[in-house]
């Protein structure tokens, strides 16, 4: 891909399939600063390394996994507070221990989820197995407050055609990363998938306030890596009706 990457504002309703690689924003007023978009756009697109972008996709989201692994680990000290509390009654004390005890494995599967999820190095092809792997992270950072079950609505019939399935899994990761922190911790998020096309769905509720979770000011940034990945891996990023409660991005084969 020599060509310089696209950022373009478009009407509404999409074509996808009439879509060059690039970035394209619809019903999306004033969250793009076009000159920067295209400077991130830029970086990204000409790199040889999407490990890179992938890697501080991750980075971003590192708070949220840390969030959650924390709420796991109350289940584990709260039973051992209990189960101090109760001695020396060891009829009290034991079932307190063994829910401690499978706390602790909670825990332990969380984060072994998230590094299983996390391959050396990428793969040959962008199919369901490259998705589900991004869909693990997005689901470990979720968290308590929001509803992830929407996410049974990707499914990929066959891989979707990449110059650098490495470069589309990268984006999709930062398209994971976008909806997390512009969920900022509370709301849903749900998927989509049709011939061609993969996309992600968050809203936000209604005087949900200020999102508690760091990372929201990095949006727009976020986005523009993301769709010069999509670029280099000869696809289009595709975001759409963008505000405080609500937002939607596709990956679509360009």
């Amino acid at each position: 891909m020599t060509d310089k990457p696209v950022f373009m504002e478009i009407e509404s309703p999409v074509q996808f399939s009439e879509l060059s690689p690039g970035m394209y924003a619809v019903n999306c007023k004033e969250r793009f600063n076009a000159e920067l978009t295209q400077n991130f756009l830029q970086c990204a697109a000409y790199s040889a390394s999407p490990d890179y972008f992938r890697s501080t996709f991750l980075g971003i989201l590192l708070p949220y996994y840390l969030h959650n692994a924390n709420n796991l680990m109350v289940g584990v000290l709260g039973n051992l507070d209990l189960a101090g509390m109760f001695l020396p009654d060891l009829e009290k004390v034991e079932p307190k221990i063994a829910g401690a005890r499978s706390a602790t494995g909670s825990v332990v599967d969380f984060l072994r989820g998230i590094a299983a999820a996390i391959p050396d190095n990428g793969s040959l092809l962008f199919n369901n197995d490259a998705v589900n792997i991004c869909l693990t992270l997005l689901k470990a950072a979720c968290g308590r407050s929001i509803d992830s079950t929407g996410l049974s609505g990707i499914d990929i019939a066959s891989p979707l055609v990449t110059e650098s399935p490495s470069h589309a899994a990268a984006a999709f990761i930062g398209m994971v990363a976008w909806t997390i922190v512009s969920l900022g911790g509370s709301g849903t998020v749900s998927g989509s998938s049709s011939e061609g096309r993969i996309g992600l769905k968050w809203v936000r509720p209604e005087g949900a306030g200020q999102a508690y979770m760091p990372g929201k000011e990095n949006s727009a940034s976020i986005l523009a890596t993301a769709g010069g990945l999509a670029f280099a891996a000869g696809m289009a990023l595709v975001i759409e009706n963008w505000t405080e409660n609500e937002g939607e991005v596709s990956l679509v084969v360009g």
